[in-house]
């Protein structure tokens, strides 16, 4: 099995945890989307948003899904969570094996209630609408859908494996 292998899923559902293992099982390199974007623009992706708006964001993480895709091929790929609202980047994603990793919409915003997190929204309806309007983009982008509920990190990472191996 050659990579690179994506992971797709809303914010809070174990991308970085579960693509973290992946790699370091398959002795990949392991690549957070969100934490190169925020290395190539010397910011965080909320000081992003609020300086330079929400295009300005997806603008540099659709070049940077682009880099990553064309690097070295072994490596497992945590997308932000909305990676998938670009139409380019789910053609993108489409090339390459991509994991969508579900969990339930309150157990996400349970998950997500820290200052770090860039559209957690004021509240949780903005949360559970964004979530809903991504949930068949990432559907529509995903290879191997996984339901992440009540299960550890390195349970999901174990079925992420068999399926690339199988």
């Amino acid at each position: 099995m050659r990579g690179p292998v994506a992971i797709v899923g809303y914010m809070g559902s174990g991308k970085s945890s579960v693509g973290n293992v992946v790699a370091h099982r398959l002795g990949w390199d392991f690549v957070d989307l969100d934490s190169l974007v925020e290395q190539e623009a010397g910011k965080t992706i909320p000081e992003i948003f609020s300086e330079s708006g929400e295009q300005h964001f997806r603008d540099l993480e659709h070049r940077t899904l682009v880099t990553v895709l064309d690097g070295p091929t072994d490596r497992v790929i945590a997308c932000g969570g909305g990676t998938v609202v670009r139409p380019e980047n789910r053609r993108l994603l489409a090339r390459v094996p991509t994991v969508f990793l579900e969990e339930d919409v309150e157990v996400l915003f349970r998950r997500t209630r820290a200052p770090d997190r860039p559209l957690r929204g004021a509240g949780y309806e903005d949360f559970e609408r964004r979530y809903r309007e991504r949930l068949p983009l990432y559907r529509e982008a995903a290879d191997l859908k996984l339901s992440v509920e009540g299960r550890t990190k390195r349970e999901v990472a174990e079925e992420v494996l068999r399926w690339l191996n199988g």
